[in-house]
């Protein structure tokens, strides 16, 4: 796609105006007005190159800076999007988290624009400054049906506060008891339900306790790069960590053979953060007992202490996680012991109840932005700026390009135009029966495509774009002969392919004890090869002793 948009960049820049609505169907849109809609014709999500597959409409807006990708979907779909712990958790901690993620979204709805929503013109992001958010991908891998369960059986219910969705803040860890609002979010005022509790049931985290080794001399070198350590200090020798009076973290000292410097453990671990990834790639983040094989980043809290051994600072901290409302792995840890989802809300929580409240209004979330190009796949109709229909049903990849302010240009895939050709290029003769059977296909255009048994239809098409690409048939649990034809669609139009005839075989397992008729042993059975090397070194012994070659 990079090529071809950079000739519509190329086009653009040259003075072409545009015309989108004239546009034939098989050539590009050179200028359209943005934000261009992609408003789906289907059940089946549109995927984004490089993010995810998304359920809902997209918006892709045209700010200054780039695209901005916005998925707008109903607040329980979009629940089903996130992704904040691990599906195979404990029902009650999977429930908990869902009602902590619907009041956090439900607050930040009732609450002004801010930061980058505001900016790019959306209500939510979905990184970890927000809640994290994978769109369809997340109930349709591995697991998915238990988080979709926990967000069905929790549906509406919201943690409220003098009857309003409180600011449901959560994090992964802390490492032994949580925080007050205000210690950790020092520019913002108290939350009377955001009160640091114990958190005594959080030693499954891997997170629970970590250490770091850092070297003084790459110490050093980040502290220079950093303008914290200027050459008149002299060499750094050690590091270590100071209370001050009531603060909550410790100061971290730096001391070198001609002088010293002092900062903030939080920025140390902002610094050490940025630093230690661009100059010890190999080393930051370190190795650890996480998912990912590594810590998350190189230091992960705040909270912890730093001493110098052999030239080299030893950090042992706690936690991940700003560490102020519910600890993720602590209701991992309550669910365990068999707590119930308003157990662990009501412990983490102070002084709330657990209601139900919703929305009619759908959520926009902000999926990504500074892209200078983006390419969706699925079906979907194309609407631009001024709500001019420029395709009724895009199907396949297509491209957009960011052109400045309010302008994108749309790349259409190959073969859009031509007349619809379907075509069975390879399947297998035989199959057994229940086995997913490889079909290549060839398509003259991008296509719904789909394949039919006997003259009945299977079941779910998809989208496939011109060229090669590979289908799956699932074969019939009755054996026989099965005549296959691939169906190729686009709109009210319809394309069959010529028929493929399949044996499908009865996939029987052999009965225990009884050898497989076409093993060699089966049809040449004859003494173990163990017995004949015996019996023939026996008869080397033999003759050996009568030989008197061996004395008895």
């Amino acid at each position: 796609m990079k090529a071809s948009l950079t000739a519509v960049l190329l086009v653009a820049s040259l003075g072409v105006g545009s015309h989108a609505a004239a546009a034939p169907r098989n050539t590009r849109f050179e200028s359209v007005r943005a934000p261009v809609r992609l408003v789906p014709t289907g059940d089946k999500p549109t995927t984004i190159e490089g993010l995810h597959s998304y359920f809902g409409g997209l918006r892709l807006a045209a700010a200054g800076d780039g695209i901005v990708v916005v998925n707008r979907l109903p607040l329980e779909r979009y629940l089903l999007g996130l992704q904040e712990v691990p599906s195979w958790w404990p029902p009650a901690a999977l429930q908990a988290q869902a009602v902590a993620a619907r009041t956090y979204a439900l607050h930040t709805l009732g609450r002004p624009r801010a930061g980058a929503a505001a900016t790019y013109g959306f209500d939510i992001c979905a990184s970890v400054e927000c809640q994290v958010f994978a769109g369809a991908d997340v109930v349709s891998g591995s697991g998915g049906e238990r988080w979709l369960r926990a967000v069905d059986d929790t549906a509406g219910r919201t943690i409220l506060y003098k009857d309003q969705p409180i600011l449901a803040r959560y994090h992964s860890t802390s490492g032994g008891r949580t925080f007050d609002n205000e210690q950790i979010f020092t520019d913002e005022r108290a939350y009377p339900y955001l009160k640091g509790v114990d958190s005594t049931t959080e030693e499954s985290s891997p997170l629970y306790r970590w250490t770091v080794y850092v070297r003084m001399d790459r110490l050093q070198r980040m502290m220079r790069a950093a303008g914290r350590w200027r050459g008149g200090k002299g060499r750094l020798v050690e590091a270590r960590t100071k209370r001050r009076g009531n603060a909550l973290d410790p100061d971290v000292l730096l001391r070198g053979r001609k002088g010293r410097a002092v900062m903030s453990a939080a920025e140390f671990r902002t610094l050490l953060g940025e630093l230690g990834p661009r100059f010890y790639p190999d080393l930051y983040p370190s190795p650890w007992t996480t998912s990912s094989g590594y810590l998350p980043e190189t230091l992960p809290s705040d909270h912890f202490e730093i001493d110098t051994d052999a030239g080299t600072a030893i950090v042992r901290g706690r936690g991940w996680g700003h560490g102020v409302g519910m600890s993720q792995w602590g209701a991992f840890g309550m669910a365990r012991e068999g707590a119930s989802y308003e157990d662990i809300i009501e412990h983490y929580y102070t002084g709330i109840e657990v209601g139900d409240r919703s929305t009619g209004e759908p959520i926009d979330v902000g999926v990504d932005w500074g892209r200078f190009e983006v390419a969706a796949t699925g079906a979907f109709a194309l609407i631009d700026g001024r709500g001019r229909v420029l395709e009724e049903e895009a199907l396949g990849t297509w491209g957009f390009a960011w052109l400045g302010p309010n302008r994108l240009a749309i790349e259409p895939p190959e073969g859009v135009g031509r007349p619809l050709r379907v075509g069975i290029l390879r399947v297998p003769p035989e199959a057994r029966a229940g086995e997913a059977v490889p079909i290549t296909i060839e398509l003259s255009r991008p296509a719904r495509v789909s394949t039919v048994t006997d003259g009945a239809d299977d079941a779910g098409a998809v989208v496939e774009d011109s060229g090669r690409s590979r289908l799956t048939w699932d074969a019939p649990e009755q054996p026989g002969r099965y005549r296959i034809e691939v169906v190729a669609a686009v709109g009210s139009r319809e394309e069959r392919s010529s028929a493929i005839t399949v044996s499908v075989t009865a996939d029987e397992e052999p009965e225990p004890g009884v050898a497989d008729d076409a093993s060699p042993s089966s049809r040449d059975p004859g003494p173990p090869v163990l017995v004949l090397i015996a019996g023939a070194l026996l008869i080397i012994l033999v003759v050996a002793l009568w030989a008197g070659r061996i004395r008895a």
